[in-house]
């Protein structure tokens, strides 16, 4: 037995992602040696009742640790880290800070000048108060350099860590790539593609059981009535009603066949398949589609069935009377992400935790998106999917 070929599968590229991660973190811990003295000195005028300097400080402080930590704070509603907080967190930032400062300043000293060293063969010489270390140039560049690289990108996941374990003191604190938070997404993602596997196939299982067999058991009768019928008029209006019945039968078939995986998809694109839906609906359905970039084919097909199954839901349970269904996909932006959203004017309150919602964040969560449920009651109902175009993400 061969296994199957996985040559083609592509894996995220892990380098990459790391790389771009000690960037940000380097960059943003630099930047704390700015936004901390402000956020103190501001802090500091609050009992001058000058507040307005402080408000705009920790604003962008609370950006800092978003952008460039990824720490998400519960209380991160612009009433954080106000008085003393503000002074310690102001503090910790600054210290921080300046200590990057001083390692990127020696890494770049040393980088620097083993490279034009390197073009005089002239070695570089290390003094210390007891022994003298003098080495090739091109030695020193090679290994010292890559080393404080390494070495800022370590200080910098510390003071990461040092800020968000400060900050947890006061409120709960989530670092989205942390390590620990990416193994977990990982696997409570992998369990909802199980889960959406097998409510994928309990839907067919349904369709197939509470249609198309009963029109084959329907048609079935039919013909055996046909076939025992001794009158020929008889015969003859039993044969035409199998007839019309096979013709039903076909097309149910082709529906079903559509709801496991539309050929439209593949041969015209997601606005093809989208104008489908929006035809067969029975509320009238305005379609916008603005996409600039081809599409990876799994990410259509995610947004085909999040859109199918919305607008079911929608016809089924909101008592509406139109439906708006807009599809956005820049191709001009570093990271592109797919945005699709589906509203409503129905009643609302549509529950976030139901098995239909929950069903479509799963199948979204497989490819790292996200689904949001914006439902107040009396409405309107708006769903909104993001998930990421980049092929290696």
């Amino acid at each position: 037995m061969r296994l199957p070929d996985l040559s083609g599968i592509q894996v995220p590229r892990e380098p990459a992602r790391l790389a771009r991660r000690a960037v940000r973190q380097v960059l943003g811990t630099l930047l704390g040696l700015v936004l901390g003295p402000l956020l103190v000195l501001t802090a500091l005028l609050l009992p001058l009742h000058v507040r307005a300097p402080f408000r705009r400080v920790r604003g962008w402080e609370l950006l800092r640790l978003r952008r460039a930590y990824r720490v998400r704070l519960a209380q991160d509603d612009g009433h954080f880290l106000g008085g003393r907080r503000a002074l310690l967190h102001g503090l910790a930032a600054t210290v921080l800070g300046y200590v990057m400062f001083d390692l990127l300043l020696l890494a770049t000293g040393v980088v620097v000048g083993s490279f034009f060293q390197s073009f005089y063969g002239s070695p570089v010489r290390f003094e210390f108060d007891f022994w003298v270390i003098s080495r090739p140039a091109p030695a020193v560049l090679i290994v010292v350099g890559p080393a404080c690289l390494l070495a800022a990108a370590l200080y910098a996941e510390g003071a990461a860590w040092v800020q968000a374990t400060l900050l947890g003191r006061w409120t709960s604190v989530v670092r989205e790539d942390a390590l620990e938070s990416r193994m977990s997404s990982l696997l409570t993602t992998r369990r909802g593609v199980v889960l959406a596997i097998d409510d994928e196939r309990r839907r067919i299982e349904r369709d197939l059981h509470d249609g198309v067999q009963q029109n084959v058991v329907s048609l079935s009768v039919a013909l055996a009535r046909a076939r025992r019928a001794e009158d020929p008029a008889r015969s003859a209006e039993l044969l035409g009603q199998a007839h019309r019945q096979s013709q039903d039968l076909i097309q149910e078939v082709r529906e079903v066949a559509w709801r496991v995986y539309p050929t439209a998809l593949d041969e015209h694109g997601l606005a093809s398949a989208l104008d489908v839906i929006a035809e067969t609906c029975p509320l009238p359905v305005r379609t916008e589609v603005d996409v600039t970039m081809t599409l990876p084919s799994q990410v259509e097909s995610a947004a085909y069935f999040v859109a199918r199954e919305a607008v079911t839901n929608v016809v089924k349970h909101a008592r509406a009377s139109s439906i708006d269904l807009a599809v956005v996909a820049p191709g001009t932006t570093r990271r592109p992400t797919l945005r699709l959203t589906v509203r409503d004017d129905g009643l609302g309150g549509a529950d976030p935790a139901g098995g239909g919602l929950q069903g479509l964040a799963r199948r979204v969560a497989a490819l790292d998106g996200s689904v949001e449920v914006d439902s107040p009651p009396g409405g309107p109902t708006v769903i909104t999917m993001e998930i990421p175009c980049d092929r290696d993400s």
